[in-house]
């Protein structure tokens, strides 16, 4: 896209874990059976007053400081009116007027590789609503859902790319689930869900033009292709000579593309007044930096200190801020260890997770100490890469450190330069047509010859090695 630049803003509404709702006393459990966790004050009976839960404020005012955002130490809750069976008593609380926190950010990476701050406008406090499920002509609502504690975090329209929609997306949610752990994170529950507001305007315009909105999507992979999809609809449709409508989009999965949920005639009059059950909710500065106390180092910070301190490629970065507990392993083990980082971490990231479950390394068997232990018998080339691999596989049955498993296994002595020597000079002798070629040209022989020496050595020599003794008597051949 050279003639047109894409103006995306998001949505994403975060399902807080509270052991309550957010403004009665129901256990904050929707996945109860139908309708059991339900109250006067979540169906909105007559007479019933919300109470505002203390849990929920201080999660709220964790996730505005984790999102670098300026924390209102005054805010209000406000009627947001509308009417549809999800909200019986036809109104939503939530915040319009003051919400709890502003002007956050986070960092993306852009096309070019170079990091950009995504604004955050306002993160505000609401109650989600039941739980619709349409079967034909009928609606079931599950009311269990209907007051849950929930977060809005609304982006400035910095974003430029379905690609850092969803890098923004994946950053939100990484924070809230698996940092904070606010948030229990299942998106096909709905937990966490985004609505991504695009437009696109000529290459260096500063217009905003008629967006449209895609709806509800929960998934990473679905918000980048929902996003470029509906670039390049609006695109075809100007160059047509058309003009884009603004309205609301569902993203299809099986056809690929975005399809029209309902028409925008107008703006919504939601008649947001104060809501008159509640009044401002005040918080103190002293609350706010007590909280700021109990935040973990976040993604941001850390990819910056596992890069200078232990200089990692970007892709072991990645896996290491997404799954904090696996990063805790690969550092545990670094400390324990005078092998390099690099070989930690390639075996942390490569051989420990084919067999251990990143979603639940709390479980992991093999201590950090082992892994650490295998990578200095690695360094050192007391062992090749078959052996390693043999040795990590004795090393999880039996629990046994490497180095002990090398001390009292004769398999895993390593040969000597003189004896992997000897090997390559036997193989050659024992290949004079193999030879012949190689001295004729077919240099690409040479891993013949070193893979039937390595055979020979029954996998004892450093492959580099015996690679640069079977090279060095050809040569010698030669002459």
């Amino acid at each position: 896209m050279t003639r047109y630049e894409a103006v995306i803003g998001l949505e994403i509404h975060v399902q807080i874990q509270t052991a309550t709702k957010a403004f009665c006393r129901c256990e904050g459990d929707y996945n109860a059976p139908p309708n059991r966790n339900i109250c006067p004050v979540c169906t909105g009976a007559p007479g019933a007053l919300p109470v505002l839960s203390d849990e929920f404020v201080a999660r709220a005012v964790r996730l505005c400081l984790a999102l670098g955002a300026r924390v209102n130490l005054l805010s209000t809750f406000d009627r947001k009116n509308y009417f549809y069976p999800d909200m019986p008593k036809n109104y939503q609380i939530t915040q319009f007027f003051t919400p709890i926190g502003s002007e956050g950010r986070l960092l993306v990476t852009g096309a070019d590789g170079v990091e950009r701050a995504i604004g955050i406008e306002r993160i505000h406090m609401e109650e989600d609503t039941a739980r619709s499920a349409h079967l034909g002509e009928r609606t079931l609502l599950n009311f269990n859902r209907a007051g849950l504690p929930l977060i809005e975090v609304v982006s400035h329209p910095d974003l430029k790319s379905g690609e850092e929609a969803a890098q923004y997306f994946k950053k939100i949610y990484d924070i809230a689930v698996k940092y904070l752990g606010i948030c229990r994170g299942n998106m096909e529950e709905g937990n966490l869900r985004c609505d991504a507001n695009i437009s696109i305007r000529p290459a260096g315009s500063t217009a905003l033009n008629t967006k449209t909105e895609v709806k509800n999507v929960n998934s990473f992979a679905f918000i980048a292709k929902a996003i470029d999809h509906e670039i390049e609809r609006q695109i075809a449709i100007v160059e047509a000579g058309g003009e884009v409508e603004s309205e609301t989009r569902l993203w299809n999965p099986k056809l690929k593309r975005t399809e029209t949920m309902r028409k925008k005639s107008g703006r919504n009059d939601y008649r947001y007044f104060n809501e008159p059950d509640l009044g401002p909710l005040r918080i103190t500065a002293e609350f706010v930096e007590e909280l700021r106390t109990t935040l973990p180092e976040l993604p941001d910070d850390k990819r910056r200190r596992l890069r200078e301190a232990y200089g990692i490629n970007n892709e072991q970065l990645d896996l290491f801020i997404g799954y904090p507990a696996v990063c805790e392993y690969f550092e545990r083990a670094s400390s324990s260890a005078t092998a390099s980082f690099s070989t930690i971490a390639a075996w942390t990231s490569g051989e420990l997770l084919r067999v251990e479950d990143k979603e639940n390394f709390g479980a992991v068997q093999t201590p950090p100490e082992h892994i650490a232990s295998l990578a200095r018998l690695i360094d050192t080339k007391k062992v090749n890469g078959p052996q390693a691999k043999e040795i990590f596989a004795i090393m999880r049955e039996t629990g046994s450190d490497p180095e002990e498993i090398v001390k009292n296994d004769p398999r895993f002595t390593a040969i000597g330069d003189d004896e992997t020597a000897a090997i390559a000079a036997a193989v050659v002798a024992d290949h004079p047509a193999e030879t012949e070629k190689y001295l004729g040209g077919r240099e690409n022989l040479l891993g013949f010859f070193v893979g039937q020496a390595m055979k020979r050595a029954k996998g004892k020599a450093d492959p580099a090695k015996m690679s640069e003794l079977v090279k060095k008597e050809l040569t010698n051949r030669k002459k």
